[in-house]
């Protein structure tokens, strides 16, 4: 499953969030042994939203770091080494210690405050999985034709996995953590809606009310809207022959919108069997409207449809970058779409009745049932 770039919450800056806290000082005194000279760079957020970024030198191994924040704020301690794994600590209002191995910095442990319960034995699980799989990684790096960055993690996807279920027995260890509720923006678009709820409802009252936890809200109500039981939104747009188009058209039918990109590589993959559903229901009243996330390369989207052979109608999403979280004509947005491929299945009467991945044959199950095969 592709996760869609624009929608990757760790690269957007959250909106502004009325917070009730006022920022206050914090002081971060560290320590890296065996490097008494150097430098150190840092990126910190704060529950607001509210990103800093600061690079230190190191005098004889030791740092100061002062700043100002609201409540807990996430941060990635970095050396000046591209191919170093960063710290990840939780920094809080007042003063607090780091330390950490030159050679090891993801592995500092964080004194001083007590918001990093659990946060070393993650980055310790972590380490353990990057060694595991480090001969893949170096492997893919060093390839002198690398493919499509999807493909690539298409195979790494055993990586990706295991730092997943990482991340998960950490939020369900620490399920008030701000680190949980932080990191938890990041699997929005890997957990179903049932799973992804209970880890907010477990982040308690305090946390929920973090701008952190304030996006997971946003998205939750976002991906109900096109989840099973939810009216489908309604939309208007052009298709790929600049023709006018609207959901409300097929009113009466059964519809699938399909989310897919000309470079969504699980997409391109699915095509055959998508086509080949299409041929057997079509005939029945079965409709499929193609919604591609190449409103930038419109050329890559017409040659993706046409190389593909794809017979059914097709519109861009909608996507405008200026308007990332508040435009009213980006259908993915409407349907709370964070990775690809999505197919949603409405009935005749404009309800939601199936939301579906590229993994399984739920979707071939669903017609089967509807059409009495």
């Amino acid at each position: 499953m592709k996760k869609i770039t624009t929608t990757i919450i760790g690269c957007m800056a959250l909106t502004a969030f009325a917070y009730a806290q006022e920022k206050k000082p914090f002081v971060l005194n560290g320590k890296v042994t065996d490097q008494p000279n150097g430098k150190l760079y840092l990126m910190y957020e704060d529950v607001t939203g509210n990103r800093n970024f600061d690079s230190v030198v190191l005098k004889n191994g030791r740092f100061t770091v002062r700043g100002e924040i609201v409540g807990p704020a996430v941060t990635y301690i970095r050396s000046g080494r591209g191919d170093d794994s960063p710290a990840l600590v939780v920094l809080m209002p007042g003063s607090q210690q780091f330390t950490a191995a030159e050679n090891k910095l993801s592995l500092g442990r964080m004194s001083g405050n007590n918001a990093n319960a659990g946060v070393w034995e993650l980055q310790q699980e972590k380490a353990l999985i990057q060694q595991k799989h480090q001969s893949r990684l170096d492997s893919l790096r060093n390839e002198k034709n690398h493919d499509a960055a999807a493909a690539i993690r298409e195979r790494l996807a055993p990586f990706f996995e295991e730092n997943d279920q990482a991340d998960y027995h950490y939020f369900r260890k620490y399920p008030t953590s701000a680190l949980t509720a932080y990191m938890l923006r990041y699997h929005v678009a890997d957990l179903p809606l049932d799973t992804l709820q209970q880890y907010y409802d477990k982040l308690g009252a305090a946390t929920q009310h973090s701008g952190f936890a304030k996006y997971i809200a946003d998205e939750l109500n976002s991906l109900r809207h096109g989840s099973p039981g939810a009216v489908a939104a309604d939309f208007t747009a052009k298709d790929i022959q600049g023709n006018s188009l609207s959901l409300s058209q097929y009113k009466g039918r059964y519809v699938l919108l399909d989310f897919w990109a000309s470079w969504c590589v699980p997409c391109r993959k699915g095509n055959p069997h998508l086509k080949e559903l299409y041929a057997r229901y079509q005939s029945k009243g079965w409709e499929i409207i193609g919604i591609s996330d190449d409103d930038r390369n419109e050329k890559a989207w017409k040659t993706a449809v046409a190389k593909d052979d794809l017979p059914w109608k097709h519109v861009l999403r909608g996507l405008d970058m200026s308007r990332l979280e508040d435009n009213p004509n980006d259908i993915s947005l409407k349907y709370g779409i964070h990775s690809l491929p999505t197919k949603i299945l409405i009935d005749p009467k404009g309800v939601i009745i199936g939301r579906y991945g590229s993994e399984g044959d739920e979707l071939d199950k669903k017609l089967k049932a509807i059409y009495g095969e």
